[in-house]
């Protein structure tokens, strides 16, 4: 009887101690969730961000055209289930290109709404502006379209991610580009660019080109400028033989008509933000034989992920003036966005997004840029310059990757 008794309390015993285990598991499963402390702007069922952008003014119809983009992007994910659970959600404040009202949305999407990033915001200046508040509150500032070089400096803005490459670049490529291809005899060439630092790297980056020394006229634009005869006057008595136009795709198509029209014969070269079907457009045959300065391939291209995103666009009711730089660079950001957001995990914060971002290597984009690397020390993925001009219609693609 005693051995029965003494068998039945040691099977008891090793019961109570499975138990006591069992119970310990769960403690460290409570204290694992606990620990998970979600960014700010994150739930168990969202993910919310805010978005600067220029949607009055002369910049509007880029606006309208990325954000067009953002909600391609947020309806693809969010219909595929969101990501670990979670729906993408966003805020937009216009800020009509005016650096004063970009730091007033930071600080209404930071204090007031909780936003866990800033995403797709559109123009150098602007970011330039509200960029320290971003860092300052731990705020990731996501894929905008905007250019200053100081932005890709990690040690200064740890939580800067683009796939946009600094104007510099693109000046310096097409200075290369137009020395390579043209020669330097009798070559004129004038710049008109956005009168911030913005504009100011822009020119820098082209004197810093081969043809730097073939540069005879700067010119410079307002955020609210209506026409620019005077500058196109200038070109004129400059004798240019090549104009670079560092401006948006609408502001570009006036520029070719007014130049049309007061009669300066010369090159066209447009900036990223006149690659789009808006300025052919508009401008019409005057954009035949245009030449672009761009970072990504052509919107209109024959690549699958050029196909995906019209296709995704055109659903959504973009109109074929919005297929352009503008709502393709956001596209692709979102792109890349999805990734780290997966990547990240289930317990999403600061630290965890900003790790997945820099564990990106050779991520495709169906031939929109080519394969995006990102690191702890850079978080630039693509530093491609695109050259390209408008044929029978459409614009081209004529060198990628022009140093």
């Amino acid at each position: 009887m005693k051995s029965k008794l003494w068998k039945f309390l040691a099977v008891f015993a090793v019961l109570g101690l499975v138990a006591v285990g069992c119970g310990g598991d769960d403690d460290d499963s409570s204290s694992s969730e606990a620990a998970c402390e979600l960014a700010r702007g994150v739930t168990a069922d969202k993910i919310l961000f805010g978005s600067s952008q220029p949607m009055t003014g002369n910049l509007a119809a880029l606006g309208e055209q990325a954000v067009l983009a953002m909600e391609v992007t947020r309806d693809r994910i969010n219909e595929g289930g969101g990501i670990n659970g979670r729906m993408i959600e966003f805020i937009v404040q216009d800020d009509a290109y005016n650096p004063e009202k970009t730091v007033s949305n930071a600080q209404y999407f930071i204090e007031q709404e909780n936003v866990f990033a800033i995403w797709a915001s559109i123009g150098s200046a602007t970011l330039k502006a509200a960029l320290p508040l971003h860092d300052e509150s731990n705020t990731p500032s996501l894929f905008p379209w905007a250019q200053d070089l100081s932005f890709y400096d990690v040690n200064n803005h740890p939580l800067f991610f683009s796939v946009n490459p600094p104007a510099y670049a693109q000046t310096k490529g097409f200075g290369n580009y137009l020395v390579e291809n043209f020669g330097t005899d009798g070559i004129k060439v004038g710049l008109m660019t956005i009168n911030s630092v913005d504009g100011e790297q822009t020119v820098q980056g082209y004197k810093d080109s081969t043809g730097g020394d073939l540069l005879v006229d700067e010119q410079t634009w307002e955020r609210d400028s209506t026409t620019y005869g005077p500058q196109i006057l200038s070109f004129i008595d400059s004798g240019v033989t090549d104009v670079y136009v560092g401006t948006g795709d609408t502001q570009f198509a006036q520029f070719l008509l007014e130049a049309d029209q007061l009669g300066l014969d010369a090159r066209f070269w447009g900036s990223t933000g006149t690659i789009s079907a808006n300025t052919i457009e508009l401008a019409g045959e005057l954009s035949e034989g245009a030449y672009g300065v761009n970072v990504i391939s052509s919107a209109t291209g024959d690549k699958p992920g050029l196909n995906a995103y019209r296709e995704a666009m055109f659903a959504a009711g973009a109109e074929e003036a919005q297929i352009s730089t503008a709502s393709l660079l956001a596209y692709t950001g979102g792109l890349v966005l999805e990734e780290m957001l997966t990547q990240a995990g289930e317990c999403l914060t600061v630290e965890s997004f900003v790790a997945a971002g820099e564990s990106i290597k050779d991520f495709e984009t169906g031939g929109i840029m080519r394969p995006l690397n990102f690191s702890a020390e850079n978080h630039l993925g693509n530093n491609d310059v695109i050259i390209l001009q408008v044929q029978n219609g459409a614009w081209e693609e004529l060198v990628v990757g022009q140093e």
